[in-house]
């Protein structure tokens, strides 16, 4: 009863109740990124460099920046974020933004305490929280520099805010669906739930129009950047549809649409994984149905984490097992499913023990063995992500290499990691870092002349081929100009290229 005591006055205070999940959640986190000391998904590089290059380059521009034309895939929200960041502490380095991640990950954990006790009871939330806070994915990738973590804050903060401040709640759900492109497709669903099970009722309004004019508010830039209001949502599909493949090429997106689910569905119907993917969203459905035609008073948490489980489970789940490592990096996405099925799990087991046997099931640990299972699984798969720090190490030795042959100039690089080490470390500037994305390529020229031009033009001193996105170039260069780039040196199948300044002048008097 002294334990019990003691923590009831915690959580009676508001103050000391943040601190106590707050500091329950940073200090895995922490001891993560002790462990792993490097960030390394490659993906946070190029994060990194589409927020460095908005805040040099971009804004005075009036929009995001980068060297790989990804600026606007991905949600714009946690690149702003990160660019004020950058702005603020000015510095090129990536720290930052992973340390705002460790600190978000304890305020997730408190928000999860807070949903949980507010619409069940307070010991739901309690192991709720516990149990998110050392959930494996959301501490390790918590530690580095993705978008993940800040898209599911505005997301518990806005289920959290739903029945109190239903205008906010639409405002933060808008945010999280600009900062993750899959909480778009979420927030579409669940307004359109909200619509239905609650017709016109003043929160629905309020909600509703809330997040229309902040989406609204970013369509309306995207259509001026792209002329397509809903362009990182629509290129997502579109690759994720096969688009970008040989045989989807061309077609049109309800076709390839079309394509993709009834491929699915006959291959998933196949596989024990893909037969959970086909019932949780029959369960789905049947739960959906029977919640707008009772009108749930809780439903709102549960229509979230539905929601939430059939767009983000088809993004990892297929990867089990056989494709370790793919799902090693993909298990971020069953994060935003943990949150909030955290809740609803620890609520069933709560009502089970409650209900079973007169109540007899009461004590039973079952809740302190899943977070014991958490603490268990982190430890075995700290080892797993560690070696993934090795690709990033070499890739910062091929910039570190690359920098020993620079001599002032622009330097194309199209790998964000190495553009990453060259500007936090050599200090390069990020004017003088250029992609091949933007060559005459882009533009579907093959004129040598116009590729001469290009070199000229933005005075590129050093060249580096680093795979699929340098090849056009190089296909051009190497065979109309073969004396235009010198090799220097290969690190790690990275080929670091001095351009020629006096074959460039002759190619362009000949």
């Amino acid at each position: 009863m002294g334990v019990e005591k003691r923590l009831y006055s915690i959580l009676t205070n508001p103050t000391y109740t943040f601190l106590l999940f707050f500091s329950i959640a940073i200090i895995p986190r922490i001891l993560v990124w002790t462990l792993i000391p490097l960030d390394w998904n490659f993906d946070s590089y190029h994060h990194w460099q589409i927020s460095y290059l908005t805040l040099k380059i971009g804004l005075r521009h009036g929009r995001l920046w980068d060297l790989n034309g990804c600026e606007l895939y991905w949600g714009v929200v946690p690149h702003l974020v990160q660019a004020f960041l950058l702005g603020v502490f000015s510095t090129a380095s990536i720290t930052p933004y992973r340390v705002l991640n460790i600190l978000l990950g304890g305020v997730n954990t408190y928000l999860i305490y807070l949903i949980g006790r507010d619409n069940f009871y307070w010991e739901i939330g309690l192991y709720a929280g516990v149990l998110f806070a050392f959930y494996p994915p959301a501490v390790i990738f918590d530690a580095i520099a993705m978008q993940e973590t800040l898209a599911l804050c505005l997301a518990l903060l806005s289920v959290y805010t739903f029945r109190s401040r239903p205008g906010w709640s639409g405002l933060l759900l808008a945010l999280a669906g600009q900062s993750r492109t899959e909480f778009w497709l979420v927030s579409i669903v669940f307004v359109m739930g909200v619509a239905l099970v609650e017709r016109l009722s003043m929160r629905a309004q309020s909600f509703i129009v809330s997040w229309l004019m902040t989406t609204g508010v970013f369509c309306t830039l995207f259509w001026n950047w792209t002329s397509n209001p809903v362009y990182p949502l629509y290129w997502s599909l579109f690759n994720v549809f096969g688009g970008w493949t040989e045989q989807g090429l061309g077609r049109p997106f309800l076709d390839l649409m079309t394509t993709w689910i009834s491929k699915k569905v006959l291959a998933w119907s196949s596989k024990t994984t893909g037969q959970a993917l086909l019932g949780s969203t029959a369960v789905f459905a049947c739960t959906f149905f029977h919640m707008v035609r009772r009108r749930w008073e809780r439903y709102h948490l549960v229509l979230f984490f539905l929601v939430v489980t059939v767009v983000f489970s088809p993004i990892f789940v297929p990867y089990y097992p056989d494709h370790t490592r793919s799902l090693l990096f993909m298990l971020r996405m069953s994060t935003p499913i943990a949150a909030f099925g955290s809740i609803l799990l620890i609520c069933l087991i709560y009502r089970a023990k409650l209900n079973l046997f007169g109540g007899r099931l009461r004590r039973l640990p079952v809740e302190l063995a899943l977070v014991m299972v958490a603490i268990a699984s982190l430890g075995y798969l700290i080892p797993s992500y560690s070696l993934f720090q090795e690709d990033i190490s070499l890739a910062f030795r091929a910039a570190d290499r690359s920098f020993s042959h620079y001599q002032g100039g622009t330097i194309v690089c199209d790998n964000p990691t190495m553009n990453y080490r060259l500007a936090s470390r050599w200090k390069i500037e990020a004017e003088d870092l250029l992609g091949n994305h933007y060559s005459p390529y882009y533009y579907g020229v093959s004129d040598p002349v116009r590729y001469v031009e290009w070199f000229k033009g933005n005075n590129v001193t050093l060249w580096i081929y680093t795979g699929s996105r340098s090849h056009h170039v190089w296909e051009v260069v190497s065979r109309e100009i073969p004396d235009l780039l010198v090799l220097k040196e290969i690190i790690n199948e990275v080929r670091v290229y001095e351009v020629d300044h006096t074959a460039l002048e002759e190619f362009l008097a000949g």
